[in-house]
């Protein structure tokens, strides 16, 4: 138990907090941001995973060619950044100290306090979807078989839903079946327990720096706004189909990835960039979470692109000039590439 507790907090802690620091080295602003970090290295190991899974299905590889080559550019990528930020680890560690003491401390323990009680929500009364016939049973069918999406997860034939491309493009159960084997632990438990523990912390994170954008790094009322969002997701159980539902139900499945974490961080990630000019580094920025958006669901294929024009658009309106308005459009273009690429492949 105690190895296992080890692997899990180099896969959810150690792992994102390096691959993130790996790419906040280059952005100046972002330097000692922890939750930022954070949330970048999630996202790179959700793009990485798309980038390499959708190849090797089409190519018909087993799970454990997968697994390897995934955790050997995980690895790579972590001790690259080991070296790459071997001198700055120590500044980090005593600004993140600094800053703590800025933070008022009354709004930071109610937040806290929320967000650990969703998350005994989880473990203690978790809940069974009906999707997870699905889901959980593509992870448990991709470990038994070392397969890719090759039988169903419902009958066990070579035929069936698992075919769909929707599914082959988007598949967000490999990524849990690769957390699964390496915990060693069944994917039942990594999925409804383990993964909300630090799934909800990184998706509030998130809403904190988005308030911080919105209030020009106003501490108090970033906290406020994530007070605010706590509350109005624990009271938004009046359906099945809400944002909040999906976060606090089954935030295991890829479609509750994209609508609490993806779509809210495409919102931070533009108001970054057109505050910076749309440089090369946040553009890059954009390309990885629109790559690591598409292994949730390929609803994201349609809906990211819209979500950045519709930014772009209000952003730019807003402060209109003709010669940067066609050069930074060009650049929000390449930002949803890879959303339109995949969508080529999906209806081509």
């Amino acid at each position: 138990m105690i190895l296992k507790g080890l692997i899990t907090l180099i896969i959810f802690v150690i792992a994102p907090f390096l691959l993130g620091v790996l790419v906040t080295n280059f952005l100046e602003k972002e330097k000692n941001n922890l939750l930022f970090a954070i949330l970048i290295g999630y996202l790179v190991e959700f793009a990485i995973c798309e980038l390499i899974s959708v190849p090797m299905i089409f190519l018909g590889r087993s799970f454990n060619f997968l697994f390897v080559t995934y955790i050997l550019i995980i690895g790579i990528l972590m001790i690259a950044s080991i070296i790459v930020n071997r001198n700055n680890f120590k500044e980090m560690f005593f600004t993140i100290v600094k800053n703590l003491k800025n933070v008022p401390k009354l709004l930071s323990i109610i937040c806290i306090i929320l967000v650990v009680f969703q998350i005994y929500m989880f473990v203690v009364y978790t809940h069974i979807d009906d999707d997870d016939a699905f889901y959980i049973g593509s992870i448990t069918t991709t470990l038994q078989t070392n397969t890719l999406y090759k039988y169903s997860p419902t009958t066990g034939a070579t035929s069936g839903e698992h075919m769909d491309l929707r599914y082959k493009l988007a598949p967000f159960p490999l990524f849990m079946a690769i957390v699964s084997k390496l915990i060693n632990m069944h994917p039942d438990i990594v999925s409804h327990i383990i993964f909300p523990i630090f799934m909800l912390p990184v998706i509030y994170s998130m809403y904190y720096l988005l308030a911080k954008e919105f209030f020009n790094e106003d501490i108090k009322s970033s906290l406020i706004f994530v007070i605010i969002i706590n509350i109005l997701n624990m009271f938004s159980g009046y359906s099945v189909r809400t944002i909040s539902a999906f976060l606090l139900f089954r935030i295991w499945q890829g479609k509750a990835i994209l609508a609490n974490l993806m779509m809210p961080a495409i919102v931070l990630f533009i108001l970054k960039a057109n505050k910076n000019d749309y440089k090369f580094i946040y553009c890059i920025l954009i390309i990885i979470l629109t790559l690591a958006s598409n292994i949730t669901t390929t609803m994201a294929i349609g809906l990211i692109p819209i979500e950045i024009a519709v930014i772009f658009f209000v952003l730019e309106f807003s402060d209109f000039k003709f010669k940067r308005f066609f050069i930074n459009m060009g650049k929000a273009i390449i930002c949803a590439m890879p959303s339109l690429i995949y969508g080529l492949i999906y209806f081509l």
